[in-house]
């Protein structure tokens, strides 16, 4: 069995996870049985695993530091992702984020066998422990900005359900307002932290290896105004003049640019030749 289809079986058991939450909705049940989770952690332990197992099968790890292509590095952001939510499962349990984050997991990981590989020169290789320790924190902020936008959009979505007072059985199994709003600042600390040290490591690295700045391309100018909008929306939330959806969409319209600068141009641009 090759990696590719390890990647559609990781991405069928997030669907299969995905149908059994979306499934006690539909039978109007707002709060998890405990077989439920107990079977939801069980799918995404093993999706996680098979996930893993096929990054490793990728062989990413080279004498000189890490080779990513594009197949790669989406991979292993989303075994990031999954690892984040799998902890959070059972630590909290289901909590309605599984609505919406699992389908989306699923996406990268069943489209794998058609994402272009590294043969336009698209790949990331690594040559010194500076650039590689900068990539790995920089998926990592990719991965806790993840968990941030989706409870964002769940934010949203209450919040427009709340005002027009219709609550669907999908909002009632969400977390309430005020939950929402701690775990999404937790979170949105969390990224400006990793982004922060992702671009100062950055910064660092090309200067010990080149003895220079390289800050006009499109991933540090994009990385760049992430940060600083995000840190806005920290300060603003810390002089407690947080306005709950405006912080919200801030959030979202974030980690869409971070989304660009770590993926997608050079994916369209992969796809363009």
């Amino acid at each position: 069995m090759n990696s590719m289809m390890i990647f559609l079986l990781s991405g069928i058991l997030c669907l299969a996870g995905a149908t059994l939450v979306w499934r006690q909705i539909y039978h109007g049940k707002h709060h998890a049985h405990q077989s439920t989770t107990n079977w939801l952690i069980a799918i995404q332990t093993l999706a996680t695993l098979l996930n893993t197992l096929g990054v490793f099968m990728l062989s990413p790890v080279t004498e000189t530091g890490i080779h990513f292509s594009i197949a790669e590095s989406a991979a292993t952001a989303t075994l990031l992702v999954q690892i984040m939510f799998l902890v959070g499962l059972i630590r909290h349990g289901i909590q309605g984020l599984g609505l919406f984050l699992l389908p989306v997991i699923a996406i990268p990981l069943l489209l794998m066998p058609w994402i272009p590989d590294d043969g336009m020169g698209q790949g990331i290789t690594t040559t010194s422990f500076l650039e590689t320790g900068h990539l790995l924190i920089s998926m990592l902020a990719y991965a806790v900005l993840t968990m941030a936008t989706f409870y964002a959009i769940m934010h949203l979505i209450l919040d427009q359900a709340l005002k027009r007072k219709r609550m669907h059985p999908m909002m009632q199994a969400m977390p309430s307002l005020f939950e929402l709003e701690a775990l999404i600042f937790t979170l949105l600390l969390w990224s400006v932290i990793l982004i922060g040290i992702s671009i100062l490591s950055g910064l660092i690295w090309q200067w010990v290896d080149f003895s220079a700045f390289a800050i006009l391309n499109h991933k540090a100018l994009l990385s760049f105004f992430t940060f600083f909008l995000l840190a806005w929306v920290a300060w603003q939330h810390k002089k407690a003049v947080w306005h709950g959806t405006l912080g919200s969409k801030i959030i979202v319209a974030s980690y869409i640019l971070l989304l660009l600068a770590y993926f997608g141009v050079r994916l369209i641009h992969s796809w363009m030749q």
